[in-house]
């Protein structure tokens, strides 16, 4: 059940009960100045709506509130499909890209002959280790940029990954939008472009057994024998004078 529906389908529930509680004490009240002989004589206390404008006004109110609830959640429920969904996310503008990189691709490329650790022209090497992983990330140089994928990135397990699958996710975060992606196949190494984005980039990869394969990321991520995390920062520093 969609929250709207939810939200037009409680309207009149509402109503109901409000009125029910209504009448039940306005019956009461009624029964009780019967019986106090008070009716004819000077009431005492304020006087009760009558029921058709109680009914009214409550109609009245519960539709406002009703459409007043079915216009933020109609707002919100567009906003969050347009963050989620459309293209990327990025004020629909995909602006982050993974492409994964095997061995084999390296072959007659501007990258053959790399091997993990080594530097890379046009790159500036950063090493940092986070759980069973050693991440190699290469930030690119300022006068390649546009021309070259702006990170890449590679890694090393502590121990033997072979009979293991393994998995690289993604969670990236500017200002109030954030975009997540995922790839489940062994690769050599994983070029990140995205040059118009400077927030922040989360960076989970892992090997995990294959009894796991088809689960949810989190769940892999959590049962896997070889994992770490890094956190970059991708704004750009402001040139010097």
């Amino acid at each position: 059940m969609t929250p709207i529906f939810a939200v037009i389908l409680a309207a009149p529930i509402v109503l109901g009960i409000t009125v029910l509680i209504y009448m039940f004490c306005y019956r009461r009240k009624i029964n009780r100045r019967l019986a106090e002989g008070s009716i004819a004589e000077k009431r005492k206390g304020k006087p009760m709506m009558p029921p058709i404008v109680f009914v009214l006004v409550t109609i009245i109110c519960v539709s406002i509130v009703t459409a007043l609830l079915v216009i933020a959640i109609s707002y919100f429920s567009i906003n969050t499909f347009t963050t989620s969904r459309s293209n990327g996310g990025f004020d629909r503008e995909s602006l982050i890209d993974m492409r994964m990189i095997h061995e084999e691709d390296l072959e007659d490329s501007l990258f053959e002959g790399y091997k993990t650790g080594d530097n890379i022209a046009g790159y500036t090497m950063h090493k940092q280790e986070s759980g069973d992983l050693t991440f190699y990330y290469y930030m690119i140089n300022a006068n390649m940029q546009g021309i070259l994928p702006r990170l890449i990135i590679a890694t090393e397990a502590s121990g033997d990954t072979s009979g293991l699958c393994h998995g690289i996710s993604i969670n990236a975060k500017e200002g109030f939008k954030t975009l997540g992606i995922s790839g489940g196949s062994k690769f050599y190494m994983c070029a990140i472009e995205c040059t118009e984005f400077e927030g922040d980039l989360k960076i989970k990869e892992y090997y995990y057994d294959e009894e796991y394969l088809g689960e949810k990321y989190d769940i892999q991520y959590e049962s896997a024998r070889y994992k770490g995390t890094i956190e970059l920062d991708m704004s750009y520093t402001e040139p010097e004078e």
